[in-house]
This record gives structure tokens, sequence and C-alpha cells, in this order.
């Protein structure tokens, strides 16, 4: 939705009819819900009951003074955006305000395009809030996982090589690891499994996915940042490096972090030092960092060669399901265990059929795909045994059937269309993905599924 269609709920308090006659008016009539009061009281009052993106209050009014009304909007709602409305002679009170907390003000008359303004940069602002929340609960992993859901689940040689690998990087103090493999087979798992043999429990586990970061944000999510060190940074902030201290950072795809993000991140893999965003003060951290990705980072990749060395002095690989299909049924039934244990159902369990149908699957988006494969085939059984039917699998390996001649055809075209804009940017798929008028992710994507190198 854009800035100009996006509805706020407003909390108008002012004293004098007038505001309400011709701002209430106004936003009312340009989408926005309005809640109009003429006392301060009242209107902190209704901001403990309701939700609003953005408050604009009088200065001066009786009983309670447009200061004493942003300090309370403030504690009952710290995100609330507060706009003081000024007039003539109360410059310095309006300061006093922004000094307060107070997004800003507006001095009588009220211009609507002062207005409009105002509500583009809450708009803007709700936005960047979103965005962080949803980092934040992206970063914030430090959750703890039951032991059995942190052990790297299979029998085979690849995965008995990897709890040797395993061992060998925390007796080794590797200071940096770089997992790679195909989406799905499980480099967070192995992220956790290193955490853990390095006596995690006492530690911080800190996960942060780099295609959610945007480039606005990376930074500030990865280092940290400064109280005004950007629009919306009320007060200062630890990072995920910070948070991390003393345990281990998680950076999953971590191909995908914009290039200023690539030098920072160097730089602090390189001296153990960052500075906040805004900040000049050096912080020393102590962290463990294993990064992942699901393509391949060398030359003809626009990731930095320095810092892919940096971050490759222990490389672990993970193959996929198809290549370790000894691993396939004991994953199968730790998902079940899983399912049955969180919907505390007893009895389910896989018949020779379906375990024959599973061993024989190729799982394109390994353990991910097995998990929803196997917890919506125990939907589906309703508590009985599951069985062939219930896996609802492809016959065949899902790699013997050949494409149609269109898709064929269709897919050769792409990939002469992405490789002529690759080879036009000198392979800097950012670039490449700009010229295309393409998201960078997509592009990586098409990239990995038609087998372009």
């Amino acid at each position: 939705m854009s800035e100009a269609h996006q509805s706020l709920g407003i909390l108008l308090v002012d004293d004098e009819q007038v505001i309400h006659d011709t701002l209430g008016a106004y936003l009312s009539d340009s989408g926005h819900h309005v809640d109009s009061f003429f006392d301060g009281e009242q209107g902190v009052a209704a901001a403990k009951e309701q939700d609003y993106q953005l408050a604009l209050v009088d200065v001066r009014m009786p009983r309670m003074d447009g200061l004493a009304a942003l300090a309370a909007l403030r504690e009952s709602q710290p995100e609330l955006a507060v706009v003081l409305i000024t007039g003539h002679g109360d410059m310095e009170m309006a300061v006093k305000a922004l000094r307060l907390g107070a997004a800003d003000f507006l001095p009588k008359p009220v211009k609507l395009l002062d207005l409009d303004a105002v509500i583009a940069r809450v708009i803007h602002l709700n936005e960047i809030n979103r965005d962080r929340s949803h980092l934040r609960d992206v970063v914030r992993g430090l959750q703890r996982t039951d032991a059995r859901g942190r052990l790297l689940i299979g029998d085979s040689a690849a995965i008995a090589d990897h709890r040797q690998l395993i061992q060998q990087a925390v007796e080794g103090g590797a200071e940096s690891i770089l997992i790679t493999g195909e989406t799905g087979t499980g480099k967070e798992v192995v992220a956790r499994e290193i955490h853990q043999a390095a006596g995690g429990d006492d530690y911080p586990f800190i996960a942060v996915s780099c295609p959610s970061l945007p480039d606005s944000l990376v930074e500030s999510e990865l280092f940290g940042h400064t109280k005004g060190a950007f629009t919306g940074a009320t007060s200062e902030r630890a990072g995920a490096f910070e948070l991390a201290n003393g345990g281990t950072l998680f950076l999953d795809e971590v191909g995908d972090l914009a290039p200023a993000a690539q030098a920072s991140l160097l730089r602090v893999l390189e001296t153990r030092r960052l500075r906040r965003v805004g900040g000049t003060r050096e912080i020393e951290v102590d962290v463990r960092v294993v990064a992942a990705t699901n393509s391949s980072l060398g030359k003809g990749s626009d990731f930095r060669q320095d810092l892919l060395y940096r971050l490759n002095l222990f490389p672990i690989h993970l193959p996929p399901l198809r290549e370790r299909r000894e691993d396939i049924l004991p994953i199968a039934q730790h998902f079940l265990d899983e399912y049955t244990m969180r919907r505390r159902v007893a009895g389910v369990g896989f018949t020779d059929d379906a375990r024959t149908s599973l061993e024989s699957y190729d799982f394109p988006g390994n353990a991910r795909e097995l998990r929803n494969i196997v917890e919506r085939a125990a939907i589906i059984s309703a508590g009985g045994q599951i069985d062939g039917s219930h896996l609802n699998l492809p016959t065949g390996s899902s790699q013997d059937k050949p494409p149609a001649t269109g898709d064929r055809s269709a897919s050769g075209d792409e990939r002469d269309r992405i490789i002529a804009a690759l080879e036009r940017a000198h392979w800097n798929r950012r670039e490449a993905a700009r010229s295309l008028a393409m998201p960078y992710s997509t592009l990586r994507y098409k990239i990995q599924r038609l087998n372009i190198t």
C-alpha cells in the first residue's frame, strides 16, 4: 500500500473547536481513523485503550498541557509518534518536547502540506518499525531447544564425518566456519551442534537470516546503533554481534549481504572489534561466527573473496538427502516423534510401504521438505499408521522426469537472458538483478535453478 493510501489511527487532542473542524475533518476525509478529544487527560486515557500510530497534541491546554500528555502517551505507547501543535511564541517548548521524545511539531495555523509531510514520515517510520520487529524476532534466537532437537540425525558416513568435523572445529577453536549445502539440508542444525559441542548451554546462540535484512538496516542489526544514528533510532541498541558475545553468531545465507555490510563484517572478523552505527567507541567482541550459504561464493560471484577466505577457515559441506538415503528414515522418524510429542498423539508410525516410498524419493527440498511431508501425512492419517498414500509422493525419482518441451524452451530463453545480463555486469549479481528489474533473491534462485555457473 502506498503512503498516500495507508490509513492511520490518529489521536487528536486540542482544546480549540476550529482544530477539530479543520484538521479532524481533513484527516477523516483522507481515509484515516481519527479520535478527537478536547482534554489531555481524556486523550491519554483513550491511548491506554486503543492503539494509535500518530497523536497530534496541542501544547497549551487546561488541566494537562502538551508536555505532560507527551510523557504519559510515550509511557503507555512507546512506539506512538507524538506531534505537538504549537502556537506563536511556543518554540522553546517545542524544542523541549523534541528532547522529551516528540516526533515533530506543527506551528499554528497548521498547513495541510506540513501535516501531509508529517503523516508520510510517520508511515515510513512505522514501516521501519515493522521491519525491525520482524528482524528482532529473527535475530534474537536465544531459544534453548531440547537436547533431541539439537542432534544431527542420521546414520550415514557423511553424518559420522560431520560429527567428527564438528568436534575438530570446537577443539581447534575455529573462530569462523562456513557451512555449504542446498536449501533445507540442515545448515542451522549443524551450527547449533557446533555451539552445543562448545558448551553452548551457558552462552548465547544468535541466528540471523541475511536475506531478511534490508540494506538500510543490516549494519544496525549486526553491529547495533547509537541513539539518533538515523531516523527512528530513539535509543541505543546492541547488534547481533554483541548479543552473541561469548557464544555463536549464525549468519544464514551470508551471500545475500550487501557489499557495504560485507566490508564491515570483514573488518569485525579481522579485528574482533566493532563500532555501532553512529558511534565512535570500539567494542571488543568474542564471537564464533558460523556462516551458511546454498550458492557458490567463489570467483564469478559478487561476494568479496577476502571475506570468503576469512569465513572459510573451517569449511563443512552438507550433501543433499538424495546422496545419503540411509539418513531419510531416521530423520523422518525424528520429525514424526517431534510432531506426536507436540500434539500428544501416541501409536503413530510408518508402514513398510511408507518407508519404501520415503527411501525412494529424492527430496529436492531436503530435510525441510521431509518435515513438511511427514507432518502433513501425520495429520491425514488421523493418528493411525502412515502409509504410502498419506505421503502423497510423486512416483519414481524426482530427477527422472524430464521437463516438458515448452518448459525446456522457456527455461533456455530465460537462462540466456540472465547470462547476458550477468556478462554485461561483469558477473556482479546485484547489478545484473537491477538491470533485469528483478529482486536480488529471485535472481539468486534462478541462477541456482538454471544451473548457471
